[in-house]
């Protein structure tokens, strides 16, 4: 599934205005074997209000991969572009965040040094 067209989400109580497309889902077994989807590709949550942007990369499963399933990592920029927070995780159980203190590397692969992750959300399964 390769959705259309852009989400939009404004909150009342502060005026923040949220864009983003969303990723491609990827159904797998449909003829043989359990259904399972998958989520790949990149998103850009983007503030209109203040220009921060999040920038967030869903891995693709592979079979050769030793990675856990589901991954997200991303950074955040404010509006001068430069990464304020890393974001790692799983989208179907749990998103961390951690604030960068330093940035090392060049611009086309750089490094960043952070502090402590912090958890951002987090599945509630249904009682």
């Amino acid at each position: 599934v390769i959705p259309l067209g852009t989400a939009h989400l404004e909150f009342n109580s502060n005026s923040h205005h949220y864009t983003w497309r969303k990723v491609t889902t990827t159904v797998h077994n449909i003829i043989v074997g359990k259904l399972w989807v998958d989520q790949s590709g990149d998103m850009d949550i983007i503030n209109h209000t203040d220009g921060t942007k999040c920038h967030l990369k869903y891995i693709p499963y592979s079979y050769f991969s030793r990675d856990s399933q589901r991954k997200v990592k991303g950074v955040v920029m404010n509006a001068n572009k430069e990464v304020k927070w890393v974001v790692q995780g799983t989208w179907d159980a749990k998103i961390e965040i951690a604030p960068v203190i330093s940035t090392s590397g060049s611009p086309d692969n750089p490094v960043y040094k952070t502090g402590p992750y912090t958890l951002a959300w987090k599945r509630r399964m249904p009682p």
